[in-house]
């Protein structure tokens, strides 16, 4: 008898783990990248841009990471509404990064490119996965502020092509450990790995995404933590906008990454919510140095309570969290 070998797959051995297949289109039609950041500082390079201006409230590793290529960086000022207040000046080989706050600067988002250009701005969609891409330059997502995934960036073109890098990450498998560990453990457990996975990202080179990752992404139920999130999102506002000085809408086409908290009454600090085990990041130390003092972002720096509202959570959860509040 004879065998014609029909595939170099291997059969057989020991089996992996079992992970749903969800549709993805919207994956097959965005260049995939290790990084958010990654995404960007490679679409920069492609354009030849030599300068790009940022909000000063952002994070450092998309400075690094845009200096260390030998782009120029000039900073702009946004006021308490997230509208940018500096006189900016545009090239053909510069650009203007606006980041959709959380997921609920949209409106400013598009008045931004009304202002100053479709062909010369890109929307960093970051904290806004479920935003749609914007009729801009470009706009970038970050999978992982969402979703439980290693790494990952996702960048849409409006109209043109670029090339993507030769490389495929091919590390994303020693970042899971604090993911794995989070499904049977409390957040404590894994934090330290999680911190070095956060370091371990910010140094990557600029890849393609891995296939570990992209499978991880198609294995989602995005409707799902769709519904979830803006109704934990809804519940937290209804009861806190009162005492919140921030000033947003949330709707379908604005589903937060968190709900942004800065209190205009005496509230727990961040601090003693973490010792209540209530876990908040702070976004973003590090731009205290470039920020004015007692401005709004350092307001939001040093006061900013940014409330979990995602698809772990249901609305009980939610008014067990506005308890832990202790609003005065």
């Amino acid at each position: 008898m004879t065998f014609v070998l029909l595939s170099t797959e291997a059969f057989g051995g020991y089996l992996g783990l079992e992970l749903a297949e969800h549709p993805a289109e919207w994956l097959d039609k965005a260049y995939k990248f290790n990084s958010a950041r990654a995404a960007f500082a490679h679409f920069v390079t492609q354009l030849n841009i030599g300068k790009v201006w940022l909000p000063r409230y952002i994070c450092n590793t998309m400075i690094d990471f845009l200096s260390s290529q030998g782009t120029e960086i000039t900073f702009y000022d946004i006021n308490d509404e997230f509208e940018i207040t500096t006189e900016i000046g545009l090239d053909p080989h510069s650009l203007l990064l606006y980041v959709n706050y959380f997921g609920l600067c949209s409106r400013q988002a598009h008045k931004v490119i009304e202002r100053y250009g479709a062909a010369n701005v890109v929307i960093d969609n970051s904290q806004a996965f479920f935003n749609k891409p914007f009729e801009s330059l470009a706009t970038i997502y970050s999978p992982r502020k969402y979703f439980g995934v290693p790494d990952g960036g996702l960048l849409y073109i409006n109209g043109g092509n670029i090339q993507l890098p030769e490389q495929r990450d091919a590390s994303s498998e020693t970042r899971m450990s604090h993911l794995i560990s989070r499904l049977s453990n409390s957040p404590e457990a894994a934090y330290q790995q999680y911190l070095e996975a956060e370091k371990a990202i910010s140094k990557l080179q600029i890849k393609r995404m891995s296939r570990l990752t992209e499978r991880l992404l198609r294995s989602i139920d995005y409707e799902r933590a769709k519904i979830i999130r803006l109704g934990n999102a809804r519940h937290l506002n209804k009861y806190l906008r009162e005492y919140n000085q921030l000033n947003f809408t949330i709707n379908e086409d604005s589903v937060p990454l968190c709900y942004p908290f800065l209190p205009k009454v005496e509230t727990s600090t961040r601090e003693e919510l973490i010792r209540k085990r209530v876990f908040l990041p702070c976004y973003w130390t590090e731009a205290l140095c470039r920020v004015e003092e007692g401005g709004f972002e350092w307001a939001l720096i040093n006061r900013g309570l940014f409330l979990p509202c995602d698809q772990r959570y249901n609305e009980t959860d939610m008014e067990k969290l506005i308890s832990l509040l202790e609003i005065k």
